[in-house]
């Protein structure tokens, strides 16, 4: 089995359930929506392909606090679920998930993911299409031996660029 946590903004972005992007004056463009769905759908009809779930539901909350029952992405999840693996993560006093030091400055919304992808970094990547600070600690990643599935690789890189 491989396993993948999943970035709400890959549901968001694939159930076109918003004009989900991190940059203020763009929008995801319709071709690359539809590779996030391609690499959803995908995901859906790979039975050997797991969803992350840590066993606090914390990454499922935000979900759900996302996205409604009519979205294809919680759609997927809901049925990934049954398959699912779950993890055990530590959490601080604030609720916010632990992670090691070399991450302490990563987005405290976003820690949940990353501490479970490192439960098992063999086994476990991060799927991510939009959001750019996976690309702020991609050193720190990879000396940690996490994936990143960048699903908009090239368009994403180009929006983060400065100018």
């Amino acid at each position: 089995m491989t396993g993948h946590v999943i970035d709400t903004n890959v549901l968001l972005v694939a159930s076109a359930a918003e004009p989900y992007s991190p940059f203020d004056e763009s929008h995801v463009p319709p071709a690359e929506q539809a590779a996030v769905l391609d690499w959803l759908a995908a995901f859906r009809a790979d039975e050997s392909r797991e969803i992350v779930i840590d066993d606090f539901f914390e990454i499922y909350k935000e979900y759900r606090h996302r996205l409604t029952d009519q979205d294809y992405g919680l759609q997927v999840v809901h049925e990934k679920l049954q398959t699912a693996r779950f993890v055990g993560l530590e959490w601080d006093a604030d609720g916010m998930a632990v992670v090691p030091p070399a991450f302490a400055a990563f987005d405290r919304s976003d820690r949940k993911l990353l501490a479970a992808a490192l439960v098992d970094p063999a086994a476990i990547s991060i799927v991510n299409a939009v959001d750019s600070d996976w690309l702020e600690i991609e050193t720190e990643l990879r000396e940690a031996g996490v994936t990143v599935v960048q699903v908009l690789d090239l368009w994403l890189r180009a929006q983060a660029e400065p100018g």
